[in-house]
């Protein structure tokens, strides 16, 4: 099992920018999901990062990118490396909290992220609660994003099925979705309207691993 872990840890090496190996939210398909996502922003405004972790979203965006960033996360020592990498302090602000819970009043972000975080979150009750509570503080007219991982391509059900050998030392459970499974959770909450789906990463068109899904809210007041 060891071997197989060497292994998997050295193709890794290989396929993840350097910048990133070993980040915890680092990795091939992360490091995409940020990439579209930037390419979805206005880059003005004010920006919540939701599971902001080690703050590899600010640190893609760069120092000219937004007017102010709010990362929050429950890990205080990935919200620190995030401060660390701050390029202007006067103009991001990190804050210890859930998600599930924002310490916001409603619709005071232009965008709202949650990168990489479903693929963890076995609950669909506690994935769409995220969801809904990203909308909450989401402006008229701002976006809420968010990825997940498709359990319809193949080399995502491989790599989650033999996570044991390739990766023993994650303990936290790994989750795919369907693109039904998510639009009927969507339904359940009544979060309905104008959702685009965009496939990751943007070239590979035919069963994507991961798909990065855009709400933008609408009338103020209402979920979308």
């Amino acid at each position: 099992m060891k071997q197989i872990a060497s292994f998997a840890n050295y193709l890794r090496s290989i396929i993840e920018r350097r910048d990133e190996f070993q980040e915890p939210s680092g990795g091939f398909l992360p490091y995409r999901v940020r990439q579209k996502t930037i390419s979805l922003m206005t880059r003005e405004g004010r920006i919540l990062d939701v599971g902001a972790g080690e703050g590899l979203l600010l640190k893609a965006l760069g120092p000219q990118a937004v007017k102010l960033f709010y990362g929050i996360d429950l890990d205080k020592k990935r919200l620190a490396r995030s401060a660390a990498r701050a390029p202007n302090r006067e103009k991001t602000l990190f804050i210890y909290g859930d998600g599930l819970f924002l310490p916001f009043r409603d619709s005071v972000f232009d965008e709202v992220t949650l990168l990489n975080m479903f693929l963890n979150i076995p609950d669909e009750a506690v994935i769409t609660s995220l969801i809904q509570e990203a909308l909450r503080v989401c402006k008229a007219n701002g976006k809420v994003i968010f990825d997940y991982r498709n359990k319809r391509n193949p080399l995502i059900v491989l790599s989650y099925k033999t996570v044991s050998l390739h990766d023993p030392e994650l303990k936290i459970p790994l989750r795919g979705l369907t693109r039904g499974e998510l639009q009927e959770m969507l339904r359940s909450r009544g979060i309905q309207g104008a959702i685009t789906y965009h496939s990751v990463p943007s070239w590979w068109k035919l069963i994507p691993p991961a798909y990065l899904v855009e709400i933008q809210k609408k009338d103020k007041g209402r979920s979308v």
